[in-house]
């Protein structure tokens, strides 16, 4: 059949009363007829099928997520390690000291002694500063591995120590939404468990909202968790329950670890020898750094997927938007350079 000129020509408004022809809404204010002998086209898909990030539907971005994690498994897990393995070093003696001072108060406390809070308190402080250290360095990894991820799905090369470089800059303003994240949790916290829950899920792809755009990132987040709830909802929970089970399989390894350095069930602080506290202390911190790792592996490629399946639900997005919102933050002004890795 021959294909009608583009574009099809104006009509003449119906008759007062007259249907549109099926299938073919009229645009306001004026009404679009169809040549007789011709069909209605049909519409063209509203999602790419061979966007590398963004899809139709829940099996489609775990097909992604997971394609990504298969091919890019390597390089993600180098960066992982970069920014962790400094981390187990800092904060393993840390968590050392901290425990320590907590066996030695408890043995004062039992034995009619006064422990010797001080001590306890700066010890404490010193972990407590740490933390925060580590929570920063965290973030900037974070940051690191969503743009990797992005790199990957898209056939790029992009090195650790480039990537790095790149996300510096944005370092300060993830940390600064944190602050705000962080409040607004509060509030939540007091206010119900049920609103905390709520918070956390939203806040999922903050580091990629900030990574990748600029403005308000905190309202960005609502704007696009909903945009579409079920989407939004599914690949969140998704992404919760995995980080759930693998955080129940950690916990039975650290308790697997206690049982084996002290050959039985684990004691209470205060009966553990010196040495058994640093043992304990330093095996669990080395188990929590392959699970922060293995979860960085695993959980950004979903997590960075899930922004792009709940931006392309609010805007016409596709991964090429994304690539080149990147270059422009980066300096970049071509995409990543399509070369496999190794």
């Amino acid at each position: 059949m021959a294909q009608p000129p583009e574009p099809w020509p104006r009509q003449p408004p119906p008759p007062a009363g007259s249907p549109a022809p099926p299938g073919w809404p009229a645009p306001p204010g004026s009404w679009y007829g169809v040549p007789p002998g011709y069909g209605v086209p049909p519409a063209a898909p509203r999602f790419d099928p061979t966007d590398p990030l963004v899809s139709s539907d829940f099996a489609g971005w775990w097909r992604r997520g997971f394609a990504i994690v298969r091919s890019g498994w390597r390089p993600i897990t180098r960066l992982q390690l970069i920014i962790n393995i400094p981390l187990l070093f800092l904060l393993a003696p840390a968590q050392t000291v901290a425990n320590l001072s907590q066996a030695d108060a408890m043995r004062s406390a039992e034995a009619g002694g006064a422990p010797s809070f001080a001590g306890l308190g700066a010890a404490f402080g010193v972990l407590a500063v740490t933390v925060v250290m580590v929570a920063v360095a965290q973030g900037f990894g974070t940051l690191a591995t969503a743009r990797l991820v992005v790199a990957v799905a898209t056939g790029g090369h992009a090195g650790a120590r480039q990537t790095l470089r790149d996300v510096l800059p944005r370092v300060p303003a993830l940390l600064g939404w944190y602050v705000v994240v962080g409040l607004i949790s509060l509030g939540a916290l007091l206010a119900c468990f049920l609103p905390v829950l709520y918070v956390a899920a939203v806040f999922v792809i903050l580091p990629v909202v900030v990574l990748a755009e600029r403005g308000d990132a905190v309202g960005r987040c609502f704007s696009l968790f909903h945009a579409d709830l079920g989407v939004a909802v599914g690949r969140i929970a998704t992404i919760f329950g995995l980080g759930l089970a693998g955080a129940a399989v950690l916990a039975g390894l650290d308790f697997g670890a206690s049982v084996a350095v002290h050959g039985g069930l684990v004691p209470e602080p205060s009966a553990l020898s010196r040495d058994a506290v640093v043992a304990q202390t330093v095996l669990t911190s080395v188990l929590d750094t392959a699970y922060y790792t293995l979860s960085g592996v695993v959980l950004t490629p979903l997590i960075v997927a899930a922004y792009a399946d709940m931006r392309a639900r609010r805007e016409a997005f596709g991964t090429a938007d994304l690539v080149r919102d990147l270059g422009s933050r980066d300096g970049s002004a071509q995409p990543p350079e399509s070369r496999p890795y190794t």
